[in-house]
């Protein structure tokens, strides 16, 4: 196995699964190497994109693909990935000098020309707001394999660099055909994602040979094909009509958060803030079951009362589908009734820049698990034009949000079920996963 490893360093894959695995798995099961994951997903599975925040299937599968230039180990101290080093502080800015020898999983070489091409397309994209602080980088006259950023001191340039929104991807890059230097290499089709050990992995490959991802036509899809064994995983739960024999429960946490946006067809329902408003009113114990945590007690409100007319979601993700279908029915009121329309991922982004709509169910993905980060995700997801200049603020999403047009309705976590033979599964860290068969 190619783990093209500087001297010293320690493989990735090794790292995680120590650090992901639970504490006496990790200690009493090596690690070991082979086999296949089976996943049955009410996502859209069409794309997979590091640099966009409103995709569920890149915010799953991304972080396995690409890597940054740094990255966090689970106390939240950063270590250098495709980057040879820690930045140096220099009479302008920071030097950066980037990893020799690096390959896509296609086998492309990666250089600082393809830093820069990535950097800029996150921050045309999903990293508006979180790269927003510096300039892009330059290349170093004095050395090719190194950038300068003006501007930027080291410290503040490492923490934005170690978010996977600033994923490195080569120039060209094409979210149906991902390319990156991650732990695995993906194939997307028209029936599913498949991922296969990426032998050019910059920190070493995945453990698992393969991991097949196929969309569920809805929730019960997803946890009756655990329950008869044709998934590996099951989705929010452990089974449909009863567990799978031997089940555990995992829970790896938020990916992001649910939003409710409202366009200019809700007139003064469209408004900063309101959003936010009639989110605050909607049941936890209503929403909870598909997959949304970390809403406070609904408060009482009078409901929509703007124009009857539809919710916009991705008609390709069935669990978003269904959380629409609570929302529009939980906020309806006689005379303004919501209805469900799911629409493509380019109607519904055509939608969103002319903001021609009443209102649309969204997921905005995480970009760091500071404030910082929520402030960015929310600000870029709401208006790209506001998100080049966010405000220096340190408060929660859902107080942020009333500032903007959009509303935080919860956050969207990944938990469910697996069988004991998978480990180090608590992350979603696939890379980093092994059968323990």
């Amino acid at each position: 196995m190619n783990r093209r490893l500087a001297h010293g360093e320690l493989s990735r894959r090794c790292f995680l699964a120590l650090a992901c695995a639970a504490p006496s798995a990790a200690a009493l099961t090596p690690a070991k190497y082979g086999g296949a994951l089976r996943l049955r997903l009410p996502v859209g599975l069409g794309s997979i994109d590091p640099h966009v925040l409103d995709d569920v299937a890149s915010a799953l599968f991304a972080p396995t693909l690409f890597d940054t230039l740094y990255a966090k180990d689970r106390t939240g101290a950063a270590f250098p990935a495709l980057a040879a080093g820690f930045p140096e502080p220099v009479s302008d800015g920071s030097r950066l000098v980037l990893r020799s020898g690096l390959r896509t999983a296609l086998g492309k070489p990666l250089g600082i020309r393809d830093v820069m091409f990535a950097l800029k397309r996150s921050a045309t994209s999903g990293g508006t707001a979180w790269l927003t602080a510096f300039d892009q980088p330059v290349p170093d006259p004095k050395d090719t394999q190194a950038l300068l950023f003006r501007g930027a001191k080291p410290e503040a340039l490492v923490n934005r660099l170690s978010s996977p929104i600033t994923a490195i991807v080569p120039q060209g890059f094409a979210s149906l055909r991902p390319d990156g230097t991650g732990a695995y290499q993906a194939l997307v089709t028209r029936d599913g994602i498949t991922l296969a050990r990426n032998e050019n992995a910059a920190r070493g490959a995945a453990f698992l040979d393969r991991v097949r991802a196929e969309p569920a036509r809805d929730l019960s899809d997803a946890l009756r094909a655990f329950e008869t064994g044709d998934a590996d995983i099951g989705w929010l739960g452990k089974g449909l009509h009863e567990p799978r024999a031997g089940a555990q429960s995992f829970d790896a946490g938020s990916i992001g958060w649910v939003v409710l946006h409202s366009g200019k067809e809700a007139g003064a329902w469209g408004r900063p803030g309101v959003a936010q408003q009639l989110a605050d009113e909607l049941s936890p114990a209503r929403l909870s079951h598909l997959g949304l945590r970390g809403m406070p007690g609904a408060r009482p409100g009078p409901g929509w009362g703007g124009a009857a007319g539809a919710v916009l979601v991705d008609q390709a993700s069935p669990q978003m589908v269904e959380v629409a279908t609570s929302v529009a029915s939980l906020l309806s009121r006689p005379g303004h009734e919501l209805s469900v329309t799911a629409r493509s991922r380019s109607d519904l982004a055509a939608a969103k820049r002319s903001r021609q709509f009443l209102l649309m169910l969204d997921f905005v993905r995480r970009v760091d698990d500071s404030v910082e980060g929520a402030i960015a995700a929310l600000y870029t997801a709401a208006d790209p034009a506001l998100a080049r200049n966010p405000p220096k603020l340190r408060t929660d999403p859902r107080t942020t949000a009333r500032a903007l047009s959009l509303g935080v309705v919860g956050e969207l976590h990944v938990y469910g079920a697996h069988l004991p033979s998978l480990i180090g599964l608590n992350a979603w860290e696939l890379g980093s996963c092994w059968l323990d068969a």
